[in-house]
């Protein structure tokens, strides 16, 4: 009997902003040295942000206040690292918007 197994979405699981700063920051604890946790978790942060600003309006702009309270809270580096990832998820939605790649 051969086993199924789901396709896993990481988007399911990043719900909230919050959700994503604290998984950026537990890949950062366990890293390590050589940064490939840290990667594959702003990796797995852009594409869960650019999935959920096509479906939710509202989300860049929670984004956003997380981001600044990262700030406000002493975490620059994640902070500025987080707000160039929306940055270029904004980007990105605008463009596709604009320009439709038909044949």
């Amino acid at each position: 009997m051969t086993e199924k197994f789901a396709r896993f979405d990481i988007t399911e699981f990043l719900e909230t902003p919050a959700d994503m700063c604290n998984y950026v920051k537990a890949s950062k604890e366990e890293d390590s040295g050589n940064g490939f946790f840290v990667r594959l978790a702003f990796s797995d942060v852009n594409h869960t942000i650019r999935a959920r600003i096509q479906s939710d309006p509202t989300f860049a702009q929670a984004f956003r206040i997380e981001v600044a309270t990262l700030f406000h809270n002493g975490e620059p580096e994640i902070a500025q690292r987080m707000l160039d990832l929306l940055i270029q998820a904004l980007r990105h939605h605008t463009a596709r918007r604009f320009f439709t790649y038909r044949p």
